[in-house]
């Protein structure tokens, strides 16, 4: 076993069994490792470096899963960035991994002598160069970690000399005594009760509500719906929230923003309470007019409540365990006939009278 072979089983370990990127000399270490497991991961082979992190960004979005992407030192390594930077914006977890030249002449002006810890600093909520075998198993398993835990960018970078090195060639320090640990525990937090109930008294208090949803709302689509029919409230989607509900459902006005339909518009114009569930749309243009409507948010991240929209409150928790700690608080709607929009299979409201009212503005 070497640093490269360590680095491939503890990425297995983590779940990760895709691996876009590009060979180059610089990761030839790493490469033979994935090479050796192609019964277990698979290496997808982009034609650039941009378009391998795009694809591992993807991947992340739409699978939940970890995606990783691999590139060679020097300008291999910068070519990730723009597709780095795509999953940083939209918390989509992703770890990099780059090559460097050989650990010796690192910081000496050699070829293709970049440093690519303090380049990807600005995109990686975590990135590190590996200096021995020894550190690979848990230098993998931290960036893994990180990456779920923050829904974001990692990065590894691993000398190309360093990749080859035998675990055995390493002689860890007295204090490396833990090794690695893929034990993860997600994310299941309930918001305040006080914070609930004054979410619930706006929201009961409210004629017409709207909601927004966003990709965070994917793992409460169950209390998402209990909620809309509790209020009948018609549902725009944030463009990350596209595939939490398709927009054929009576409940859905669509998208909303540049790719948006008119219904959500005539939704968001018409209401006079907004909830926010899991999204931080930055089209801030395309929200109600902040002086006419209340407002509640739910995210999982208190640090992106009211980011682009003030909110009178902020419940802080997971979308599915805050939408039904919420909905034993609301009261069902008596006056009706606001959220349900009539679809071409449901025959019910008002929000789609015509085919032409959901082309896109």
């Amino acid at each position: 076993m070497n640093a490269a072979d360590v680095l491939v089983e503890t990425l297995l370990e983590w779940g990760v069994d895709i691996v876009f990127g590009l060979p180059g000399d610089g990761i030839n270490g790493i490469v033979e490792a994935l090479r050796v497991r192609q019964d277990r991961i698979r290496f997808i082979v982009a034609r650039h470096e941009e378009a391998a992190a795009f694809m591992a960004c993807a991947y992340a979005k739409w699978t939940g899963k970890l995606g990783c992407c691999l590139a060679t030192t020097g300008p291999g390594g910068v070519h990730l960035l723009n597709g780095l930077y795509d999953a940083t914006f939209d918390r989509a977890p992703v770890i990099a991994i780059t090559g460097l030249p050989y650990h010796d002449l690192l910081q000496t002006g050699t070829q293709q002598d970049i440093d690519h810890v303090r380049l990807f600093q600005d995109v990686a909520e975590h990135s590190t160069t590996v200096t021995g075998a020894a550190q690979m198993e848990q230098a993998v398993a931290i960036a893994c970690r990180t990456a779920l835990a923050r829904r974001g960018v990692t990065h590894l970078a691993v000398p190309v000399d360093v990749q080859e090195q035998a675990l055995e060639a390493d002689t860890a320090s007295p204090r490396n005594k833990a090794g690695a640990t893929t034990a993860f525990g997600r994310e299941r937090i309930a918001p305040d009760d006080a914070d609930l109930a004054r979410a619930a008294a706006i929201l009961n208090a409210g004629r017409k509500v709207a909601i927004l949803a966003g990709q965070g709302a994917a793992g409460g689509v169950e209390a998402l719906l209990e909620t809309a029919e509790l209020l009948d409230a018609p549902i725009a989607k944030a463009l990350l929230g596209k595939a939490i509900l398709p927009d054929t459902h009576p409940y859905v006005t669509g998208g909303v923003g540049y790719l948006g339909t008119r219904p959500s518009q005539e939704a968001f114009a018409a209401c006079d309470t907004l909830l926010i569930v899991g999204s931080t749309f930055p089209y801030i243009e395309y929200y109600p007019k902040a002086d006419q409507v209340r407002s509640v948010q739910i995210d999982i991240d208190p640090a992106r409540i009211g980011l682009r929209f003030p909110v009178d409150v902020g419940l802080v928790g997971d979308a599915g365990e805050a939408l039904q700690a919420l909905n034993a608080r609301l009261a069902r709607k008596t006056a009706r006939g606001f959220g349900r929009r009539r679809g071409r299979a449901t025959g019910s409201g008002h929000w789609r009278k015509r085919p032409s009212a959901l082309a896109y503005r």
